[in-house]
């Protein structure tokens, strides 16, 4: 099968294109702000349907992973037109050359997309994003289904792991931070369902090779809050857990809104797929044994 993954040096797309060409797919993937050597790597700016049009003619793909995003969530809010233009309007852009093209889209969305009043979301509960990164994926998801028929879309949750090196997400700043024995404040009022990204990339892989369409959701099976998660991942890596100091959302300062509990329902993932959501101990195992 022949695959474009876009924004592919992101935490994301990176583990879709490495994972992708070991099961012998041939795969290119598009990059913009942050370059990458190597063959099968191409340069776009994909808020410009005629460098859309460009990629998807010369890679010819049978499918188009969407993993290009803006997921600074603070940054989003600061910057409503940007976040639009890229999380909104972008995935509309790629989803219609697709039709054009005879290519299916999977666009990867998140677990923001819902108000976070009760959690445990399923695929059919009606999205209400409470802050603009939310929005904006919203509108990208809209905007997929509005120009393709041939679509997916994935919606996953906190994802964490190795192999983006310019950004650090959540978990990476956090060991980070206890290698040089400082404390990091993780909110106990926030819950999500934290995915690694070497989980993710291989659901979404068998996603793209069921030809699964509709909206699925793709993370984590297990519920935490930011600080569990913490805890969690300092014992796992022999970390002192009391550099975890518990915080509330309210005192951390952030720009946005967050979801109070965000989490995802992935029971139809776990039912259909071989490569099924892990359990938070099982994902960091993965996570530990990446880092040896």
């Amino acid at each position: 099968m022949r695959i474009l993954v876009t924004g592919a040096s992101g935490l994301v797309g990176n583990k879709v294109m490495a994972l992708a060409r070991s099961q012998g797919h041939v795969v290119f993937g598009t990059y913009n702000a942050h370059p990458i050597t190597g063959s099968g790597w191409k340069k776009a700016d994909l808020t410009d349907q005629f460098a859309v049009e460009s990629v998807i003619a010369e890679t010819e793909p049978d499918v188009i992973i969407n993993s290009a995003s803006i997921t600074d969530v603070d940054r989003c809010e600061v910057d409503v037109e940007r976040a639009l233009a890229v999380n909104g309007k972008m995935p509309g852009v790629i989803a219609h050359v697709c039709s054009r093209f005879g290519s299916s889209i999977v666009q990867v969305s998140t677990d923001y997309v819902f108000d976070g009043e009760r959690g445990n979301y399923g695929e059919s509960d009606r999205p209400n994003p409470i802050n603009c990164y939310g929005k904006s994926k919203l509108e990208g998801e809209l905007q997929v289904a509005a120009n393709c028929r041939d679509y997916c879309i994935a919606r996953t949750s906190a994802v964490y792991g190795w192999g983006r090196s310019y950004k650090h997400d959540f978990a990476r700043l956090m060991l980070d931070k206890w290698g040089r024995s400082e404390e990091i404040r993780a909110v106990t009022d926030q819950y999500l369902s934290p995915t690694l990204n070497t989980n993710l990339a291989a659901m979404l892989l068998e996603v793209v090779e069921r030809k699964t369409r509709g909206t699925i959701h793709l993370s984590g099976s297990t519920r935490l809050s930011r600080h569990g998660f913490a805890v969690m991942l300092a014992q796992k890596f022999n970390f002192d857990t009391s550099l975890v100091v518990p915080a509330r959302s309210d005192t951390i300062g952030w720009v946005a809104r967050r979801p109070h509990d965000s989490s995802l329902d992935v029971s139809n993932a776990l039912e259909k797929l071989n490569n099924k959501p892990l359990s938070m101990d099982a994902a960091l195992d993965e996570f530990h044994a990446e880092a040896q």
